[in-house]
């Protein structure tokens, strides 16, 4: 039962994160992506702020010593919407959400040269995610794939994957002893102190976003932020980590789906090989011989 409730809050997650893409590609048109950033992450900042109010370590102010471990982990969460906010001017939600799949590659890559134990058949079906990904990037165009045609969005968002795999990383080696909704908030609030530094620098005073904008942001920081947050929590404990991550992959075909069924983009017969790989992929990760975990039951 622990495990179907898991799988069912991985699903959950899983919509809402793939619901990001749409949502991003919606808001960011005529704004600044620093601004646009800054206020995503005051407004997430905000939601766990309240969130530590029910804590008793709410009133355990953070030492100065402690600032650098917050900065490292809410600047390469920074980066990384920067990059897709930025990225989404000149690309597609499925091509993002696509990338955004290399994600576990990466961290396992980066992982292994930071020491961190990596088996080679989880690393085979990490590398069979990646081939979808270019595979639907390049919309199954094998000329297009002989050439590397990529856009400014994609290259931009393949280096915001990078800093999303960096903080991923941070978050498991720069934790101490407290909660993650404390670490989570100082290092959301250190981001968006320099977040606003560097706005005031670029723009000036950021622009108060309309409503519309608004209802993204909020998305975002309540929905993609702090109850994916709790999923992850909950879901991490009855699966075990690499069966949660092997859920990313399942985010293109979700937003393919967003896609056509609000008529956005009509998905060519070419793409479906890339798609029906990460399904594959997400089955293979939850399988004992290849997670290396046994979860709850």
């Amino acid at each position: 039962m622990a495990n179907r409730r898991g799988h069912l809050g991985m699903i959950i997650h899983t919509l809402i994160v793939a619901g990001s893409f749409p949502v991003v590609a919606a808001i960011t048109p005529g704004i600044d992506s620093t601004v646009l950033t800054f206020w995503r992450f005051l407004s997430a900042t905000l939601v766990f702020s309240f969130m530590l109010l029910f804590l008793k370590e709410a009133r355990r102010r953070p030492k100065l010593r402690d600032l650098g471990r917050y900065a490292v982990v809410g600047g390469s969460y920074g980066f990384f919407f920067i990059l897709m906010f930025e990225a989404l001017k000149s690309t597609t939600p499925i091509n993002t959400s696509t990338i955004y799949t290399t994600v576990p590659l990466m961290t396992a890559l980066l992982g292994g040269l930071l020491g961190e134990p990596v088996r080679r058949l989880q690393l085979g079906v990490l590398g069979l995610s990646m081939a979808a990904a270019v595979w639907v990037i390049f919309r199954g165009d094998w000329e297009r794939m002989a050439t590397l045609e990529l856009s400014r969005g994609d290259m931009l968002f393949f280096l915001g994957t990078l800093n999303l795999a960096v903080h991923v990383l941070a978050l498991k080696k720069l934790q101490r002893n407290e909660s993650k909704v404390r670490f989570t908030f100082y290092s959301l609030l250190t981001a968006t102190l320099a977040l606003l530094v560097a706005t005031l620098v670029k723009t000036g005073f950021p622009a108060f976003p309309n409503a519309s904008v608004w209802l993204g942001l909020a998305y975002l920081a309540v929905l993609s932020t702090a109850v994916t947050f709790w999923i992850i929590q909950f879901a991490a404990v009855r699966l075990g980590p690499n069966r949660v991550v092997a859920y990313t992959f399942l985010t293109p075909s979700v937003v393919a789906g967003m896609e056509w069924a609000m008529g956005s983009t009509d998905i060519g017969w070419a793409v479906l090989p890339g798609i029906a790989l990460t399904l594959i992929a997400v089955c293979f990760l939850q399988m004992s011989a290849v997670s290396g975990e046994n979860p709850s039951r």
